[in-house]
Parts: structure tokens; sequence; C-alpha cells
């Protein structure tokens, strides 16, 4: 069955595909699906090892359709807290950690984590990352630095700031997402890059410590051609 088909028939019979899919899930020894002070709503989708942790109240976590997880977890530190996992993303050893309240972070339609990845948003901040993205492994996301720089006046410098990735980003392995990155559409993040300001250009490649745009004009594609 092709994809087109097999979204229309779970979008005919949605109830009872959600219904044998929460069975299916709430089953496996290795999932953790509910905690106290968090809403969990989970589509038409295949979860194999996640550990749902909720310190907090009014949290919520969104899981669409024909979303893949496997061996990850979701730990909300703080009240009204987002998880949003968008339909056919796949993640596998990813953590979604939030600390504080009213953060959220957010992945787009399509979006594929290959492997370990931490992503963690504290202070009230975002992490938005868009449709048809690719992330490699070891990657590290956090929109801030978890403890205080100060002037020599007592005054903290260092607040926290969102990450946003456009859609169609691909990551290489061990890059190093810090606050206030935004990576524009169609572009690709080279393998060890420390990411860590706006690149406001689409289609360019970024590598280096710090990243820097060494390549402009390019677009990629998943498939070997």
């Amino acid at each position: 069955m092709n994809k087109e088909n097999k979204i229309k028939m779970v979008k005919s019979h949605h109830k009872f595909f959600s219904l044998c899919m929460k069975i299916c899930n709430g089953l496996k020894f290795n999932n953790k699906l509910h905690s106290k002070g968090c809403k969990v709503s989970i589509g038409v989708s295949k979860i194999n090892g996640l550990k749902i942790i909720s310190h907090g109240n009014n949290n919520k976590i969104i899981i669409g359709d024909f979303v893949k997880i496997k061996n990850s977890f979701i730990v909300l530190k703080g009240d009204n807290n987002k998880i949003i996992i968008n339909d056919f993303s796949t993640l596998n050893q990813v953590e979604l950690c939030t600390e504080d309240s009213n953060n959220e972070i957010s992945i787009g339609s399509n979006t594929n984590f290959c492997g370990k990845a931490h992503l963690a948003a504290i202070e009230g901040t975002k992490i938005k990352i868009g449709n048809r993205c690719l992330f490699s492994s070891d990657l590290q996301f956090r929109t801030g630095d978890s403890h205080s720089i100060l002037n020599m006046q007592g005054d903290r410098i260092n607040p926290s700031k969102n990450i946003i990735i456009d859609d169609h980003v691909w990551f290489g392995a061990k890059v190093t997402c810090l606050k206030g990155v935004h990576i524009s559409k169609d572009s690709i993040v080279a393998a060890t890059t420390t990411l860590c300001k706006d690149y406001d250009k689409s289609n360019v490649i970024i590598a280096g410590i710090p990243g820097k745009i060494i390549k402009t004009d390019i677009n990629w594609s998943i498939d070997r051609i």
C-alpha cells in the first residue's frame, strides 16, 4: 500500500486505528507513556521505548500519525510546557527536555533523527524544527546556559534564546546548536560544527567552530542520485 492510500485509510478509520495502536504501545514493557501533570495525545504511531517523565502541571505532549519513536525520553520540569511531534517523523535515541515553565519543543513532519540527540528548552523558550529535516547522531541543542553569567554589577547577562530550524535542513554528526540560532531552509550543517548565531541565508553549507557559511547556492536530497 502506498503512502497516499495509507493516509486515506487511517483518516477514514482514525478512531479504530488509534485504539489499536494505543493498545499495542501500552503492552510494550519499555514504554512509559503517561505521567502525572501531563496530558499525552498520541495518534496512529509506533512507540517502542519512550519514557515520559513530568514534574509539574498542565504540561502537554502531542504526537501525530505515522510517527516512529524508539529508545527515547521526554522529561518535563515545570508547568505549561509543550512537546509537539508531527506526522511521519522518526526519533531514535532522542531526549526532549524542558526546565522551568512555558517552554515548547516542536518537530515538523517528515523529520528524522537517526541517532543520539539531546534537545533542551529552558526559561520559557522554544526549539522549533521544520519539516523534512534530517539529523545524524550525537547532537546537542540547548536554548540556554543553565547557569548565570554576571557582569561586575551582579546583573545577569546570559538570557536564554529560541532556536529556530527552517524546513529541509540536514545536520551532520556531533553538531552543537547553542541559544539564539536560526538556520534557513535548504541548508546543510557539516559534522562537528558549533552553531552560535542567526544564519539568515538559505541554500548554504555551514561548517566550523564557530560555524561559518563556507558554500552558497546549494541544495540537498535524502536520496542518493
